[in-house]
């Protein structure tokens, strides 16, 4: 497969003259047919080009309406859950000059600070980094915010900047000497008013009276990629430009696996004019573009840009034998998986699912992705809100799997998939033992009740097969924190009475309930300490309402009987959205733990208030026997504190205008460095 896609993206490599437009470019190379590419296990894969067409045109046919293919306001996923997506990053970028330039000498500002001497990204999984706004490697800080990338010394002065315009919501990765800054763009969207009638293929659509209503062609999601290899002068080299939006981005070995998500074709679908409300004649006019589409609208596709703003023509990212789809068919959005060299112009070959997919889990080998399967009418179907602070799942629903390897360099193979009861709250919901085993937690609705359970699934020759499970986890509520530590899955649900489960999977055929211990609030995310101890950053309920942040350690030695051992506010106030484990940073030598505080004002012992506009990074001593002790919280002034890191013998707090830092071992003295 990997042979065949690269051959047909190489020879399609032409460059469009600077000032062209990447979307528009109606050339597309079709890969020929690689019948060992075919997929299997739980799929269905298209015998060749005209079999895809034929599908994904007759699913679009029976979906399209007056406003397109829009099926859910934009901005939501899979699962009926709202998210914010990030704008895309524009085309181009400026090299800004640094207020102090500096020497390659001068990069390592206080010194040469030692591997092992300075905190990464809080994973998921150790050595599959995540995006994230902040990376180091000990010698240089990279930071993000808005469209400026910032490179640091260890004194954290600015030595690089490079400007990118646009939105970089996506977060950045560090490979070596690369950057690579991602952004996934909006869906369509509704476009403006205008006084022309919208015109499709050759001609265009007319409406009874009034102007009309354009829909905004679907966009595509970017990454741009920048050397370091003088950090005081960051370079773009150049930007992928991808059909849709970026579901999730690891780095592995220098090697990033990309997950999209297209979720319909490249067609500029008319909406009714506004002042006639003629439905009729949009969904003729939609219905007509569906009908007159082309294979290039529809196969996932890829573009490069230079920084001189040269783009190459658009290239399939898939062969037509290497896409699929369940056998239960489920809409026409399209999930493929992708892997890219920050050092190649080219990315690899990808392996397209017609099929939604939000959530994604990496190991160093596999990668899965899960979404909500389509009920029997085919429709992915949306949730709803439970009280303030779940969204329960349908009655039947659940979720399909679909796992990758991704093993080999530049190849990502199809291993095969599975269904779960019910939906995943996040990626922390699954983990694959050492044996390869995938270990998943759902909450699942049936006749009216809802219940958790953990499903195991081991891979085999017809995909993956479920090989034991343990149901009945937390009735009536909903999992708000998984952690699979070893042969334990650590699981928060929350409703009423809000326990912490412990089932033991060491015989992942028979896996039992261990443990439960009830508690007041819930937690979001749950980190391992050592001593068997578990840290969690959960929130505060009072009348069925959030009231606040809580950080609270947990004993859990003897399974069958954890307990709370402390608890200390981080957070007062109403508090509506998740933690980002990403503002999390735990530093074993000495046993601090650093949360960047959400949203709202610090704890009683923070300097800011609801007045002060401003969050700080409060850093908790824990004991050890797991005990907390807040000992400073870290800010300046009405400065909002995202991240923090610890590098050599400072604690760093990163904010959109400057660093603070403290060090180590005198942590409530603090110093500004504005950028």
């Amino acid at each position: 497969m990997a042979g065949c896609v690269a051959a047909a993206l190489v020879v399609g490599l032409v460059v469009v003259p600077a000032g062209s437009t990447h979307r528009s470019p109606a050339t597309l190379a079709v890969p020929g047919p690689s019948p060992a590419a075919r997929l299997a296990g739980a799929v269905v894969s298209f015998d060749d080009c005209a079999g895809y067409l034929s599908y994904v045109k007759q699913k679009a046919e029976a979906e399209v309406g007056a406003y397109g293919l829009l099926s859910s306001p934009p901005g939501f996923d899979g699962y009926g859950f709202g998210i914010a997506v990030p704008e895309k990053v524009a085309a181009g970028a400026t090299n800004a000059a640094s207020a102090a330039p500096a020497s390659a000498a001068t990069a390592q500002g206080s010194g040469l600070v030692l591997p092992g001497t300075y905190s990464l990204t809080n994973d998921q999984v150790a050595g599959v980094d995540e995006p994230d706004t902040v990376k180091t490697n000990g010698g240089v800080v990279v930071t993000l915010s808005g469209g400026t990338l910032r490179v640091l010394d260890t004194g954290a002065r600015v030595i690089g900047t490079l400007q990118l315009t646009g939105d970089t919501g996506g977060g950045l990765l560090l490979a070596g000497d690369q950057v690579l800054v991602l952004s996934s763009p909006a869906t369509t969207a509704v476009g403006t008013v205008s006084s022309e009638p919208p015109v499709y293929n050759n001609g265009p659509v007319v409406y009874s009276s009034g102007p009309a209503v354009r829909a905004t062609p679907l966009t595509t999601a970017q990454v741009a990629v920048v050397d370091l290899s003088d950090p005081t002068r960051p370079q773009l080299v150049r930007t992928f430009h991808f059909d849709g939006s970026i579901v999730a981005a690891r780095l592995v070995d220098g090697r990033v696996s990309l997950v999209l998500r297209s979720d319909g074709p490249r067609l500029s679908f008319v909406y009714p004019s506004p002042t006639s409300g003629d439905t009729g004649a949009a969904i003729a006019a939609n219905k007509q573009l569906i009908a007159d589409s082309t294979l290039a609208d529809w196969l996932p596709s890829w573009q490069v840009e230079s920084p001189d703003g040269a783009v190459t023509a658009r290239q399939p990212l898939t062969a037509c034998d290497a896409v699929a789809r369940p056998d239960q068919a489920s809409g026409i959005s399209t999930v493929t998986v992708v892997s890219l060299d920050p050092h190649s112009a080219i990315p690899g070959a990808g392996t397209s699912i017609v099929a939604a997919g939000s959530t994604v889990y990496e190991t160093a080998a596999h990668l899965y992705v899960a979404g909500a399967a389509a009920g029997p009418d085919g429709a992915v179907p949306a949730g709803q809100q439970s009280g303030c602070c779940s969204v329960a799942p349908p009655v039947g629903a659940s979720t399909r799997i679909y796992s990758f390897d991704t093993s080999a360099t530049g190849a990502v193979t199809f291993v095969g998939s599975a269904s779960v009861p019910g939906w995943l709250i996040d990626s922390y919901a699954m983990d694959e033992d050492a044996q390869g085993r995938l270990r998943v937690a759902s909450t699942s609705t049936a006749d009216g009740t809802s219940q958790s359970q953990i499903t195991v699934l081991a891979p085999g020759a017809g995909g993956l097969t479920t090989v034991g499970s343990v149901a009945g986890l937390g009735r009536g509520e909903y999992i708000r924190a998984v952690r699979f530590i070893g042969a334990q899955a650590y699981v928060v649900t929350f409703q009423t009475f809000d326990p912490l489960y412990i089932v033991d999977l060491s015989n992942p055929t028979e896996p039992v309930l261990a443990g439960r211990l009830d508690q007041p609030g819930f937690s979001e995310f749950l980190y391992p300490l050592p001593g068997h101890r578990l840290l969690g950053v959960g929130v505060q309920i009072t009348a069925n309402e959030p009231s606040g942040l809580l950080v609270a350690t947990y004993d859990v030695s003897d399974p069958s009987h954890p307990t709370r051992i402390d608890e200390s506010v981080l957070a007062e106030g109403f508090y509506d959205q998740s933690f980002d484990p990403h503002a999390f940073v735990y530093w074993p030598p000495v046993q601090l733990a650093l949360l960047a505080v959400p949203g709202g004002p610090p704890g009683p012992s923070g300097p800011s208030g609801p007045s002060g506009g401003g969050t700080g990074v409060a850093a908790y001593q824990v004991g050890s026997a797991g005990q907390l002790s807040r000992t400073a919280t870290l800010g300046h002034g009405g400065e909002t504190a995202t991240r923090s890191l610890v590098l050599g013998d400072q604690v760093w707090v990163i904010t959109a205008d400057g660093v603070v830092t403290s060090p180590l071992t005198d942590l409530p003295a603090t110093t500004w460095h504005a950028y």
